[in-house]
């Protein structure tokens, strides 16, 4: 595997506030002009279908996974710390660790990983024919700056050009649940950073959109409809989507932000990241996607048919689903994926096409959920 140091995939999850002062004037027709675009995974890249099973590795791979797994709890620090890997056909495995004094509880705040979720529950409902990807978001508001010319599939991709009202400066020094019309305030007094489909910028009120279109079309609430339609359909029981505000005392507490950040809740995310399960239901989630059990198989070939890099790191961005590949002098950090992370939490549920194998990792506290991941993957065959 590529080797990677816990501090090269650090900016995935952070986006850089930009300023619109300069507000576009669009109309629907710009090309694309921002950031580069990956190729396709190929087709080798993608997990024939198979069902998960839990049957336990040989016992050189499993105490080779245990080594590396204590090689991360000592380089991380986390408060808590809960990974699994499962390679179809071989085994599957898991483990976590609080630190002294730390309480354990049974799930873990996934963060943006959580996107997976809403987007699985999109696509589904176009496979369905319920709604379609090229349809304006003026078809459920009319309150979206430039929503005649932002479609399903420009939320899904963040190229919207909606700036992200979690990324507000007064809304960070005042952290708490804000619902959809209180994001879209924040987001029309800062006005689009680009005219739709011109550039790309991760925004999780892109993602809150979505949840509304989920209830919208589904008649539901988002955390039931999502719900029932990834880990329902899936049959696991060890997850949640949770209800902004909902009580969680089955959730790992956060760890303390780092000086500056806000203190945030995990029910706070829905759409953009309110998942809250064990890695073996991440594991599941990822799984489910990838081989077909969710989505038709051409649709999830369409999850990175044209990812775009985010932030300038070796990730890239397709339609709720990641695309890792880090260049190094050894190894193979190329992952199908997703990462999330908040202050005081951070999270990966990546495919690994090398490895022929799936590792799921959730932190509170500090640490690298990608630098764990990458330890145990590459534990699996003896190392990088």
């Amino acid at each position: 595997m590529r080797q990677s140091g816990a501090g090269v995939l650090a900016a995935i999850i952070l986006a850089v506030p930009l300023s619109a002062a300069a507000q576009p004037r669009c109309t629907g027709t710009e090309a694309y002009e921002g950031s580069p675009v990956h190729a396709p995974p190929s087709e080798t890249d993608y997990l024939a279908p198979a069902a998960f099973d839990d049957a336990a590795f040989p016992a050189p791979a499993a105490e080779a996974l245990k080594d590396a797994f204590e090689r991360a709890v000592s380089a991380n620090g986390a408060l808590s710390l809960t990974a699994a890997v499962w390679a179809p056909g071989r085994g599957f495995w898991s483990a976590r660790r609080e630190a002294d004094g730390v309480a354990s509880h049974p799930l873990h705040s996934w963060a943006s990983a959580g996107k997976m979720a809403t987007a699985i529950a999109i696509l589904q409902m176009a496979d369905e024919d319920r709604l379609d990807l090229s349809d304006p978001v003026t078809r459920w508001r009319s309150d979206v700056p430039n929503g005649q010319w932002i479609t399903v599939r420009r939320l899904l991709d963040h190229t919207s050009g909606l700036f992200s009202a979690n990324e507000d400066p007064a809304a960070r020094a005042d952290p708490r649940y804000r619902n959809l019309d209180e994001q879209l305030e924040i987001v029309r007094r800062h006005g689009p950073l680009f005219c739709p489909g011109q550039a790309w910028r991760y925004t999780n009120t892109g993602y809150a959109l979505l949840g509304s279109v989920i209830e919208a079309v589904d008649g539901r609430s988002y955390a039931e409809a999502a719900m029932a339609r990834t880990f329902g359909r899936l049959g696991v029981a060890e997850a949640r989507i949770l209800t902004p505000e909902e009580a969680v005392p089955d959730i790992q507490p956060f760890g303390a932000p780092p000086p500056g950040e806000p203190r945030l809740d995990p029910s706070w995310p829905g759409a953009t990241g309110g998942v809250a399960a064990t890695p073996q239901a991440m594991i599941r989630l990822l799984h489910g996607t990838l081989s077909g059990e969710l989505l038709r198989r051409e649709t999830v070939r369409s999850l990175l048919a044209q990812p775009r890099q985010m932030f300038g790191a070796p990730t890239w961005y397709g339609q709720g689903m990641m695309l890792y590949d880090v260049p190094a002098p050894q190894g193979d950090l190329f992952w199908i994926g997703h990462s999330g992370g908040a202050p005081g939490v951070k999270a990966v549920v990546v495919w690994s096409p090398a490895r022929q194998a799936y590792a799921a990792v959730a932190l509170t506290g500090d640490g690298s959920a990608e630098a764990t991941a990458n330890l145990l993957l590459a534990a699996l065959n003896g190392g990088p």
